[in-house]
C-alpha cells in the first residue's frame, strides 16, 4: 500500500468542497443525514482518531472539530458556528502532510494499539493509510451526490 490513494481521495474530497457555493456547503439534501461541509470535516475527524494510533504521528486537528464532525454528529444540531470551509481545506491540507511524514518515516515502526473496525484489526502505518483511503473514497462518492443535488 502506498500513501498515494489516500492523498488522491482527500483531493477530490476538497475539489468537491472548494467548487460548491456557500449556499451549497450546508445544506442537506433530501436523503442525506449531513451536508458538505460535514462529511469534509468528517474526514479530518476520522483520520485524525485513526493516524493517532501510532505514537509517531503529529496531530493538527483541534478537538473540537469532534463536536461538529464526528460519527453521530450532524450539522442540524450545531449550536455554535463550524469551523469555516476555508479553515477546514487548510487543516486537511496540514494533515495530509502530516500523514506523509508518518507513511514516509515510520511506516514499518510498530503501532502500540491497532485502530479495530468489525472484527478488522489494522495495526500498521500501511493499514491505517488504506483504511482511510476507503474512508475517503465513501465520502467522496457521497459528496459528489450531495454537490449534485444542491447545486442550482
Amino acid at each position: 500500500m502506498t500513501y498515494s490513494p489516500f492523498a488522491f481521495a482527500r483531493s477530490a474530497n476538497m475539489q468537491i468542497l472548494a467548487a460548491a457555493k456557500e449556499t451549497q456547503v450546508d445544506t442537506i439534501p433530501d436523503g442525506f443525514n449531513n451536508s458538505l461541509r460535514w462529511n469534509a470535516g468528517h474526514v479530518l475527524v476520522i483520520a485524525e482518531s485513526v493516524l493517532r494510533h501510532s505514537d509517531h504521528y503529529e496531530q493538527v486537528i483541534p478537538s473540537h472539530y469532534e463536536t461538529f464532525f464526528h460519527k453521530g454528529t450532524s450539522p442540524a444540531d450545531w449550536t455554535d458556528e463550524p469551523p469555516t470551509v476555508e479553515e477546514i481545506a487548510e487543516l486537511s491540507s496540514k494533515q495530509l502532510a502530516s500523514a506523509k511524514n508518518l507513511f514516509e518515516n515510520h511506516a514499518d515502526a510498530p503501532i502500540a494499539k491497532a485502530f479495530e473496525l468489525r472484527g478488522e484489526a489494522f495495526s500498521t502505518v500501511p493499514d491505517l493509510i488504506s483504511f482511510l483511503s476507503f474512508h475517503e473514497g465513501l465520502h467522496c462518492n457521497t459528496m459528489r451526490m450531495q454537490y449534485k443535488k444542491t447545486k442550482a
